[in-house]
């Protein structure tokens, strides 16, 4: 299976992938000193919401259109800032684009150069990696050539000795990408104890996840946040229920930060033709291993 994002750029996954990137980004600019961010999965930057292949599927409709056609005055800061930075990229390209994380990771070290913030994003598909160097070379990111499960254990420990590292792998065969991401987390935890890790990964096998959530609670890495959002029930078969992110090392409160912005994107995001989802089923903000 060959999986390109284009398909599913501005999806409901995406809104809610960027908005708590985007609130990881803010606590970390918080503090003074320098740090660095590495998306190891870069894709391709920028899509276009009206090309072949997110017409084939529609789905920012369901997402980022929903969101936009949503009256957002009391929403969450992060999701402010996420309104705010969809606007400068529309502004800076055309109505119709919709960025990827390496673009929002860019646009925040362009927006806030203090305190300083080295970024590095990674692609491993040719094509998709050309299309990043080519539309992302004029914002303050590095572009690599590079497969994630190498990259990631040579760049850390970073010489600036705090950040974070955003895994969002596209899961072509969930059971083996879970086993493999958790070894990629353990031996890279293991190098930076102190990083941020966040694993993005989708809730549409349960029995996946679950084994995954298990794999996660033996290893001998404490600090491990858990964040689902459900835009159809857990129950139900779909192509893709939810959202989850896993994140080691949250910045303090940041848990807190992110049930409000779950609460508020989860009944703008659900699915308008979903049957009804339990209360206490539509977000998860919980600690899988604490500290």
């Amino acid at each position: 299976m060959n999986y390109f994002h284009s398909y599913h750029a501005g999806n409901f996954a995406d809104v809610v992938k960027h908005c708590l990137l985007l609130q990881l980004l803010a606590q970390l600019s918080q503090k003074p000193k320098p740090y660095y961010v590495l998306d190891a999965y870069g894709g391709r930057g920028l899509y276009s919401l009206v090309s072949d292949e997110a017409k084939k599927t529609n789905e920012a409709k369901l997402g980022v259109t929903r969101l936009l056609a949503h009256d957002n005055t009391h929403a969450p800061p992060a999701v402010q800032t996420y309104l705010q930075d969809l606007a400068a990229a529309k502004a800076r390209y055309d109505k119709h684009v919709y960025p990827g994380s390496p673009w929002f990771i860019a646009h925040h070290a362009e927006k806030y150069p203090e305190p300083a913030i080295r970024a590095e994003a990674f692609e491993r598909h040719a094509d998709e990696y050309d299309a990043l160097n080519y539309q992302l070379h004029q914002l303050p990111i590095g572009i690599h050539h590079r497969n994630a499960y190498e990259g990631v254990l040579a760049v850390v420990p970073p010489q600036e000795k705090r950040g974070l590292v955003l895994l969002d792998p596209p899961f072509e065969q969930e059971h083996r990408d879970f086993s493999s991401l958790v070894e990629l987390l353990v031996k890279a935890h293991g190098k930076w104890a102190t990083g941020v890790f966040a694993l993005w990964y989708p809730l549409k096998n349960s029995d996946a996840v679950s084994l995954f959530y298990k794999k996660m609670q033996r290893t001998t890495i404490r600090r491990q946040l858990v964040l689902e959002l459900y835009a159809y029930p857990p129950d139900v078969p779909m192509g893709l229920n939810g959202s989850g992110l896993l994140v080691i090392n949250p910045p303090w409160q940041f848990d807190v930060h992110a049930a409000q912005i779950l609460d508020y994107l989860q009944p703008i995001l659900q699915h308008p033709d979903s049957p009804p989802i339990a209360k206490d089923a539509r977000i998860q903000v919980r600690w899988l291993v604490g500290e």
